[in-house]
């Protein structure tokens, strides 16, 4: 009896461990849309300096980013765009107060395929928290969160984007800034 229960145990191990899931963190993207015009057309971008360091190495994804870090310089911003860029560098991020942005990854609750993230992301000397969704299709692990840049107190970097490019956003520039963090499955 004591053998056939150590089977069954044997064989639910290995089932378990055979089908853990992680993210592949050597290809993992960062990238963020903002939002411009009335009918808020999106302005999608990532940066060209981040710094990725993640929980311990394991075989679920929950473990992995538990505590997961993005060291962000936002002067390195990349809209794949020189003049967006200038303007985003120039109206936006050199109001900052010192110090980059910062997202740490805390109460990752993992589902089937499916699950959710709490960002703290630190911006202009402030933290806030975002909660992120994500989803695994395909073989690709994509989180999602949106954030308002008003809550980190950065009203007037806000305000000199929003007048800095008036006319190339129709008047309009939105507040909300979608952040996505994806990666393979492995």
């Amino acid at each position: 009896m004591k053998k056939s229960i150590a089977g069954i145990l044997a064989i639910a191990l290995f089932g378990i461990v055979a089908n853990a899931t992680t993210i592949d963190t050597s290809k993992v993207q960062t990238t963020w849309t903002a939002y411009k015009t009335p009918t808020k057309v999106a302005v999608g971008g990532t940066f060209n300096d981040i710094k990725y360091k993640f929980g311990k190495k394991s075989d679920s994804i929950a473990s992995t980013l538990e505590g997961a870090t993005a060291t962000i310089d936002p002067m390195k911003v990349d809209l794949k765009d020189a003049t967006k860029n200038k303007n985003v560098k120039n109206f936006f991020f050199s109001g900052f107060k010192k110090g980059g942005i910062k997202v740490t990854f805390k109460n990752v609750m993992e589902g089937k395929d499916q699950g959710t993230i709490l960002a703290m992301v630190r911006m202009n000397e402030k933290t806030v928290k975002v909660p992120m969704t994500y989803t695994i299709t395909d073989g690709k692990f994509v989180a999602t969160g949106l954030l308002d840049i008003m809550e980190f107190g950065l009203n007037d970097a806000f305000k000199k984007l929003a007048t800095g490019c008036h006319d190339l956003h129709e008047g309009m520039t939105w507040s909300q800034v979608t952040i996505n963090f994806s990666a393979p499955i492995k």
